[in-house]
């Protein structure tokens, strides 16, 4: 009898530890600092939104903030409307769906696309890049984000226009300084010399 109760116990706390682990694992969590990771806060949330959901830094961060959506904070004593939050901690993990564990892991897509943007209500600001991240890493990376961020958006893989193979930090918008902006310039330069040289 005290073999059968042990091994029930042992089950359970297996069974307790797994659950926890899976439920870690479903979380995505951004962090955002200026540089000193002493100043860090953070969001986590287990929501997968359809549709693309923005998020304000001054909204989610201040004391007072009320959501109707489900995430939590931490560090928000930290948090100052002054600094320039240049320093980004991303982490997104996959969790296994009807015991599927194929589609688990650094480097694999994930189940939502994080924007992050250098003007409020997820907004572009001209000669200033945004990033987006969509590529699962379960350790977390800290990324650079020149410009800084005010908000960030989150939207799931599966409703998003960005298809493709999945992004860790890639670089969009008019302050974007991508090899094909380049050579986009290179080749307009190009044509219109050659049309000069015609007339």
């Amino acid at each position: 009898m005290y073999f059968h109760q042990g091994a029930f116990t042992l089950v359970s706390l297996l069974l307790v530890s797994q659950v926890q682990a899976q439920s870690n694992n479903q979380n995505l969590t951004v962090g955002f600092s200026a540089n000193d990771p002493k100043g860090l806060v953070e969001f986590s949330t287990s929501e997968i939104p359809v549709t693309k959901t923005c998020f304000n830094l001054a909204d989610i961060f201040a004391s007072n903030a009320s959501s109707n959506h489900s995430y939590t904070v931490a560090n928000t004593q930290n948090y100052t409307s002054q600094a320039n939050y240049t320093s980004l901690f991303y982490q997104q993990l996959n969790e296994s769906i009807n015991g599927d564990g194929s589609g688990i892991g650094t480097g694999k897509d994930a189940a939502r696309v994080v924007e992050v943007l250098p003007g409020e209500n997820c907004r572009e600001i001209d000669g200033l890049a945004w990033f987006g991240f969509s590529c699962q890493d379960a350790e977390g990376e800290r990324y650079v984000i020149p410009g800084g961020v005010k908000s960030f958006s989150i939207q799931s893989k599966a409703e998003s226009a960005n298809k493709g193979k999945c992004w860790v930090h890639a670089e969009y918008g008019s302050g974007a300084s991508t090899v094909f902006k380049g050579c986009f310039a290179a080749m307009m330069a190009a044509a219109f010399s050659g049309l000069l040289l015609t007339m």
